[in-house]
């Protein structure tokens, strides 16, 4: 294993990964940056080092919020490699495959369901005029991110690949499609405190309005793959015309 301080520095390091993103490598220059401190450690000849380091000279990216795993299963499989229980070769087949599938768990988890959730529920408070609530459920979750980084990063640090197993029964796929559902009760929850209070409906109807236009706005996405932002920018449109009194309801 690494030494508590080398294993620390790179993960510290996993939160500048994407300060060197090229178009061509993307996130090559970083991951180096990253693997650094444990290639020294590992590889004190410097020949050797350099070697380690060309497995790693190839495209590569991957979701930051998943790096840190990536970034400790890569360095379990180079601990055997450095105490020649494994080849060299095994990296470039693992972490091709690594990296995709991390980067798809991380987008639909993160980019699709967590982060838009976290949104509108500020959205939601602020409108409220709850700031401190607003604020608390941002640290919450900032720290709760920073939570996950450090324990994935050990774990797949301890367990190598084995510790995908771990990483299913963790069912971020399944969360995510909970998480969105949650996602659209908070836009008609949105769309409700929105509702203009001198509209000839009431609040309630606009929101039993705004439940059948979100069913009517998915079963179109579904069917026609008209791009989501398109329908977000008619309904701006149509709440401030409405506000505006330019759009009668």
């Amino acid at each position: 294993m690494l030494p508590r301080r080398t294993a620390l520095a790179c993960l510290a390091r996993t939160l500048l990964v994407n300060a060197a993103v090229t178009a061509r490598g993307m996130q090559l220059v970083g991951q180096l940056y990253v693997l650094e401190p444990a290639l020294r450690h590992l590889y004190p000849d410097q020949e050797k080092r350099a070697e380690a380091a060309s497995r790693y000279l190839v495209h590569s990216n991957t979701h930051p919020y998943m790096l840190p795993f990536y970034v400790g299963t890569v360095l379990s499989l180079e601990n055997l490699i450095a105490a020649g229980s494994l080849p060299g070769s095994t990296v470039p087949v693992v972490r091709q495959t690594l990296g995709s599938t991390l980067s798809a768990i991380g987008d639909g988890f993160f980019e699709g369901a967590l982060l838009p959730c976290w949104a509108l529920c500020c959205v939601s408070l602020l409108l409220c005029e709850l700031i401190a609530p607003a604020l608390a459920l941002t640290i919450l979750l900032f720290a709760a991110l920073l939570a996950f980084r450090c324990c994935s990063f050990f774990y797949a640090l301890k367990h190598g690949m084995a510790g995908l197993t771990g990483l299913k029964r963790l069912n971020l796929i399944n969360w995510a499609g909970r998480i969105k559902l949650v996602n659209a009760a908070l836009i008609v929850l949105i769309l409700w405190q929105l509702a203009p209070r001198e509209a000839p409906l009431s609040p309630w109807d606009f929101g039993i309005l705004s439940v059948g236009a979100l069913l009517c706005a998915a079963w179109i996405v579904g069917r026609w793959r008209l791009p989501r932002i398109i329908l977000w920018l008619l309904l701006l449109g149509a709440l401030i015309f409405m506000d505006e009194r330019l759009l009668g309801v």
